[in-house]
């Protein structure tokens, strides 16, 4: 099934509504100039651009509101299935003893390769790009604690 971009649009917006107004709510934090609602309301107010740019193009584009198109099969969806609840259970139960850069890279690396059946040199490189990122952004910028695992006796011995 693919919907216009303008259906899958309002709900995109419509959810960034809901970050913005649920995160209005949320505390300051003492003596900074934003608070916990900063960053849900950061993605709220991306999501209702983003989601109002898919609008203007389903509406320019005059596509029908819902194709119908040939369904997937139910191996492929069972696998697909199967490989994202097991990663997400092996990173919920691995990263205090892995930790955070290498199970990434790892799991990542898996469902590239998984989903999108490229050459696995490749699945590594952009796996290894997206935990740079996602370390970079979460761990450096925003503070988050990720754990490192074993890496932490490799840097700190």
């Amino acid at each position: 099934m693919r919907t216009n971009d303008a259906v899958s649009g309002a709900m995109v917006a419509a959810l960034g509504a809901a970050f913005v107004v649920a995160s209005a709510d949320l505390p300051s934090l003492p003596r900074q100039e934003y608070g916990a609602g900063t960053f849900p309301t950061v993605i709220g107010t991306l999501l209702l651009v983003f989601g109002g740019l898919m609008i203007l193009r389903g509406v320019r584009h005059r596509e029908a509101w819902v194709k119908w198109t040939a369904s997937a099969p139910l191996t492929r969806f069972l696998g697909a299935l199967a490989a994202v609840v097991g990663t997400v259970v092996a990173y919920v139960m691995l990263t205090p003893i892995i930790g955070f850069p290498l199970l990434s890279l790892a799991v990542l690396t898996a469902l590239f390769y998984a989903f999108h059946r490229r050459h696995l040199p490749l699945s590594l490189g952009i796996a290894a790009i997206a935990t740079l990122a996602i370390w970079g952004l979460f761990g450096q910028l925003l503070h988050v604690p990720l754990e490192l695992g074993i890496l932490e006796q490799v840097i700190y011995s």
